[in-house]
């Protein structure tokens, strides 16, 4: 009996023993620091800040980040997710009972390769601020804030330099006002490549973008008392010597259907074609 009692209690202590070591390795797992790797400087030549060079990740913000995501297409990646040149990289994560080597960018979206294809998943909830160094991007701002055409904005030429070809050589676009819009011509070793007349109230060039595209066209539309109630947002990219856009993000102010009230309503438009070929009335009908 005394035998029996002392091999109960060896038993019972070997369990008591492997269930603390197994507790103790969950916590060594949540424990482990993914620290990232960053090599460059931002596409916009933002230099790396100490909080790029220190950024980390443990596993529960990585689990915590997945739950947090959801699946993207390419072309959501292109245009609303800035890429940091900071990756964390983690060897054979399980999502979904598969496992994929992860590549986490600073950009708030994670790469999943399994060996043979490449998921993307995007954190855009208010959660996943806090987990990255650059939050999603939205093209179509909240607030449409340009000016009235008869502020500086407005002048008769306006010139922006641009390198259309990433190269050493200043390239440059110009905005000309016309009597009833604006020209767009862009040179590139003082030849000019491409030309076209917008029929708009105001028009802007963004050259500092953050997605890839060469600069955003921003056309605007005011009423008779000067107050904005149309944007388009284009998306300019530079390929084979001309201009081509993807897609169009446009704001429009309108009546809500569900609420009867006036309200931004915002869509974005596929258009693969040519800046040249654009037809913007064909577009605004869709």
């Amino acid at each position: 009996m005394k035998n029996i009692l002392i091999s109960f209690l060896i038993l019972f202590s070997f369990m008591i023993s492997c269930k603390g070591q197994d507790k103790d390795g969950k916590k060594q797992e949540k424990a482990i620091t993914y620290y990232a790797k960053c090599e460059g400087e931002y596409s916009n030549g933002e230099k790396l800040n100490e909080k790029d060079k220190t950024w980390s990740l443990n596993k529960a913000d990585i689990d915590k980040i997945i739950n947090l995501s959801n699946p993207i297409t390419e072309d959501e990646w292109h245009f609303s997710y800035p890429i940091t040149p900071c990756n964390i990289d983690v060897k054979d994560y399980l999502y979904k009972g598969k496992k994929y080597d992860l590549q986490i960018n600073g950009g708030s979206y994670v790469s999943l390769y399994d060996g043979k294809e490449t998921l993307l998943l995007g954190c855009d909830s208010p959660e996943c601020k806090k987990y990255f160094l650059k939050s999603k991007e939205n093209m179509q701002e909240e607030e449409v804030t340009y000016p009235p055409s008869n502020s500086t904005k407005s002048e008769q030429i306006r010139k922006y330099n641009i390198s259309f070809n990433k190269n050493d050589k200043q390239d440059i676009l110009t905005v000309q006002k016309t009597a009833d819009g604006y020209n767009l011509e862009a040179k590139a070793n003082n030849k000019i490549l491409f030309s076209k007349k917008f029929v708009c109230d105001f028009i802007d060039i963004e050259t500092n973008t953050k997605n890839n595209q060469t600069f955003n066209l921003i056309l605007g539309y005011t009423d008779q008392y000067q107050n904005v109630f149309r944007k388009i947002v284009i998306p300019v990219f530079f390929r084979n010597n001309d201009l081509f856009i993807e897609k169009l993000f446009i704001s429009s102010l309108g009546t809500s259907a569900k609420k009867g009230e006036e309200e931004w309503i915002r869509k974005e438009v596929s258009e693969k074609s040519s800046l040249k070929q654009l037809e913007l009335d064909k577009v605004l009908l869709q």
